[in-house]
């Protein structure tokens, strides 16, 4: 529920993010935050964020135990999440980036996939598609189509977030952080119309806005 108090509370960490910048198109309202013209209220506290973290590390250790691993991070949203991930892994990494997206700043997805980015040479290797959330999965699915054509030794899924709700066709994630639902996060690598996508935690869409034109 929203405080009409007008206060804040120190120890509730996604109370604080004013204390560590200043951003014009981020509003703090009492335990809300305002991106741009639409509200949202905390779902992950960044203690929880990281800990997901860490422990997708850990079993990405476990299954590739004496392997090299190259990670695929998908911009720009997995950078947050992938940038922890590597701190955590205990493997020989490669890291590639490439931009593709089935959201043109809305908050559903399109349903079309674009892939900005000609696909790295990564034939034989193993090969982690990072991703900051799985929505539809439609991205995913176009992702590994391409990528087996170059014959790699294995295509495997983190995703730090995950809609089961509304994903397209069946689709495995092999290390997923957390399942949410249905509704609109920003946070952590997850930007609305471009902006909030460097809040610690993540947020998701309050029940007060006005129904999205999508």
């Amino acid at each position: 529920m929203r405080s009409t108090s007008g206060r804040t509370n120190a120890s509730t960490p996604y109370r604080s993010i004013h204390n560590y910048f200043y951003i014009p198109m981020i509003r703090q309202e009492t335990d809300r935050i305002r991106v741009v013209d639409k509200t949202f209220k905390p779902l992950i506290p960044p203690e929880e964020v990281q800990r997901i973290v860490q422990r997708i590390a850990a079993t990405i250790n476990q299954t590739f135990q004496g392997k090299e691993v190259s990670l695929l991070v998908i911009l720009k949203g997995a950078m947050p999440f992938a940038v922890d991930l590597m701190r955590h892994l205990s493997l020989m990494v490669q890291v590639e980036t490439l931009r593709a997206s089935s959201y043109h700043n809305n908050l559903t997805s399109t349903g079309i996939v674009t892939v900005e980015d000609s696909l790295p040479d990564m034939r034989g290797k193993h090969i982690i598609i990072v991703e900051d959330i799985v929505d539809s999965g439609n991205t995913i699915r176009e992702l590994i189509k391409r990528l087996s054509s170059q014959e790699p030794a294995s295509i495997s899924i983190a995703a730090f977030l995950s809609k089961p709700a509304v994903h397209a066709n069946d689709i495995s994630i092999d290390f997923v952080g957390k399942e949410i639902g249905r509704d609109f996060v920003v946070g952590y690598g997850l930007d609305y119309a471009g902006y909030g996508r460097q809040l610690p935690g993540v947020w998701t869409l309050a029940d007060d806005n006005a129904p999205p034109n999508t």
